[in-house]
């Protein structure tokens, strides 16, 4: 049973960031936008998550959890942004959207590479310490069965991807506001007739993806390494399969 519960936990840590990038990919391709630029947005995202990480445990700002946290929320934040990229190529400027998303891809590891040289001194990874796993929590850790495969030795980052894929269920098939994404998508021409502005509401698809694939980054990189080099190992694109 040990076996069965190490691997148990070690395909939740690969298998979270595949859902909640590809949960990402779902906003953007159900608004109309195909967003190919995933990769990328884990690379950008995951590569300014550690950069505060490595800040933050060399200048003794914050450790443990809470530092994560606040990763995320950088590493979602600046998936948003560069995310924009692609939502202004595609959706204002009418540009291929695999054209665009493909640009993103190529230039999102590249930038990251150059800024870590720059400010490591020609070294092209960025360390940081792995302080955030959990090792149990007391009580729900002596569960039978469900203790051992979640509440022990686990990240965070688990329960994160459940809320997620639940929260994309309820926005996208109980909320007005996915009622609209999904109809920009299906039909902008009707979308557009009902006064709905298909514009506005696949920028916030594609944001939304970038979020989500940010986040998705840093979740796959923290548990698998302690220096980041700019790469997600093709994770997004794997997203992309799974979505």
């Amino acid at each position: 049973m040990d076996l069965f519960y190490f691997l148990f936990r070690q395909s939740l840590i690969f298998s979270i960031p595949l859902l909640v990038v590809a949960l990402g990919g779902l906003f953007s391709e159900r608004s109309g936008v195909i967003n190919i630029a995933l990769e990328g947005i884990m690379i950008f995202g995951a590569f300014f998550g550690i950069l505060f990480i490595y800040t933050a445990q060399n200048n003794n700002w914050m450790q443990g959890q809470l530092l994560f946290w606040i990763s995320l929320i950088i590493s979602g934040i600046i998936g948003g942004l560069f995310a924009l990229l692609h939502a202004f190529a595609s959706i204002n400027m009418k540009a291929d959207q695999t054209i665009s998303g493909t640009a993103l891809n190529l230039f999102a590891p590249a930038l990251g590479i150059f800024i870590a040289k720059t400010m490591f001194s020609g070294v092209k990874s960025i360390p940081f310490t792995n302080e955030f796993l959990i090792k149990k929590i007391p009580i729900l850790s002596n569960i039978p069965i469900i203790g051992e495969m979640f509440f022990n030795d686990f990240y965070i980052s688990t329960f994160i991807g459940i809320i997620i894929l639940i929260f994309t269920y309820v926005f996208l098939y109980k909320t007005k506001t996915g009622l609209r994404i999904r109809t920009c998508g299906e039909n902008p021409h009707a979308a557009d007739a009902a006064g709905i502005n298909v514009y506005k509401i696949r920028y916030l698809g594609v944001v939304l993806s970038g979020v989500l694939a940010g986040i998705g980054g840093l979740i796959y990189v923290i548990p698998i390494t302690s220096e980041y080099s700019s790469t997600v190992a093709g994770y997004g694109f794997l997203a992309l399969a799974v979505l």
